[in-house]
């Protein structure tokens, strides 16, 4: 762990934020643990109660009393927590802790869980009453995607104006998907700093393993994604995987050009134009302009970021989304296949989030892909939908009564019913 990683939690009722921090090395000249330092302490300062973990195994250590004397200049209530005491043989050795004066600590073994209600029933007693609960269903959940050394870093840091993940120049510093809680215009978000996801030859080790895989569970708590792309580089196979992952999350989708400071020889509209044709798939995503390391586009991004997921929420109104329809089967209507025309009978709005279409036809299977895309295409323009994808699903049914004559009248021809009781009523 090297940033600030936040969980939510839940113990009788009570809710309250979770900080894992990186191991604190004191006095140390290494730049990576200097950053981790500025981590914790920062931590520290934002939290209502700390709480201090010592290894019963390893025994009391000089690093054990510097941290004790770090906690007691804070001033703040202190929960002391021995790990490791697998046995009540082991407990006689852990009171040694009792010499770093925070109190008697709680003997807990986090491995096989030994004690762990006790000692989350005496965190809960411990924590203020007079701090509100975290509202985290209420928040919009944002995870933030891109290729190694991107900006996505510098981009939490300029949305949340505090240095609340380590940035450096080294690709891959961001191991964790770290979250942010914060507010804006009187709603919260969850910002969800996914690690740089590299390239599968490039994952040898463990550790570049568990990096990809923390990046697609964050998109699996995420409402919203935000692809972060690099001015200053050309599109490659990598964002276009990116992109591929954000598509099959079912997410509302905003895509960035970060370092756009960089880019003096371009102007939006020629990048937006060859951005559009590169990914196709996207183009309901609305497209950011961003100087992430100078602050600038933030407002703009947020600003998408609440109107993708409100898109991606949205009912439609089924009036619209019915004129929407007819009028792109008018305008095209399937290719007949094998001799056989396939007929489009009718649209219904199933489910949100993202929305989802159900699209009555004689052969669900057999309309091409082509004229899928043609009318998705369709919907989102007639439909002005921004920043949410939409999802089509035909389902077989028979010809619906009447379908026939109201297709007719819909393209100037006279109908000719067979009976008076085909005729519709008047």
């Amino acid at each position: 762990t090297r940033d600030r990683n936040y969980a939510l939690a839940d113990w009788n009722g009570r809710n309250f934020y979770l900080i894992d921090t990186g191991g604190l090395v004191p006095y140390s000249h290494d730049r990576m643990e200097q950053a981790i330092a500025r981590q914790v302490a920062a931590a520290m300062d934002e939290s209502d109660l700390l709480l201090f973990l010592v290894d019963r195994k390893t025994g009391l250590t000089d690093v054990d009393r510097h941290i004790a004397q770090l906690v007691r200049k804070r001033g703040k209530p202190c929960l002391l927590a021995a790990n490791k005491v697998d046995s009540a043989r082991d407990e006689a050795e852990a009171y040694e802790f009792l010499k770093l004066g925070l109190g008697e600590p709680q003997l807990i073994a986090a491995g096989p869980g030994r004690n762990i209600g006790d000692f989350l029933d005496a965190l809960v007693a411990a924590l203020p009453d007079s701090r509100e609960q975290p509202a985290a269903a209420d928040a919009i959940g944002v995870a933030i995607m891109g290729k190694p050394n991107v900006g996505k870093s510098s981009l939490v840091n300029a949305i949340t104006g505090q240095q609340r993940v380590i940035v450096d120049s080294v690709p891959g510093t961001t191991r964790d998907a770290v979250d942010t809680v914060f507010d804006w215009q009187g709603r919260r978000y969850i910002l969800i700093d996914t690690a740089g996801l590299r390239r599968k030859a490039k994952v040898r080790d463990d550790l570049e393993f568990y990096t990809a895989l923390r990046t697609e569970r964050s998109l699996e708590r995420a409402q919203v994604g935000v692809l972060v792309l690099d001015a200053s580089d050309t599109l490659s196979h990598l964002d276009m995987t990116l992109a591929a992952m954000l598509d099959n999350a079912n997410t509302a989708v905003v895509v960035v050009v970060n370092k756009w400071d960089l880019k003096d020889d371009d102007n939006k509209a020629n990048y937006t134009g060859r951005l559009r044709e590169q990914l196709p798939f996207m183009q309901f995503a609305e497209i950011i302009f961003t100087a992430a390391i100078r602050g600038e586009g933030t407002p703009h991004l947020l600003q998408a970021v609440t109107e993708a997921y409100n898109s991606w929420r949205r009912q439609l109104e089924p009036r619209a989304v019915d004129a929407a329809f007819e009028a792109a089967v008018q305008k095209y209507s399937p290719p007949a296949k094998r001799g056989k025309p396939i007929e489009l009978y009718s649209i219904t709005q199933v489910a949100a989030m993202p929305p989802k279409f159900e699209v009555l036809t004689n052969e669900p299977k057999q309309v091409p892909y082509n004229y899928y895309r043609y009318l998705l295409n369709s919907l989102y323009q007639r439909l002005a939908v921004k920043g949410t994808p939409l999802r089509i699903y035909f389902k077989k049914s028979k010809q619906p009564k009447g379908w026939r004559a109201r297709q007719m009248v819909a393209h100037g021809e006279k109908p000719r019913y067979r009976t008076r009781k085909d005729q519709p009523d008047e």
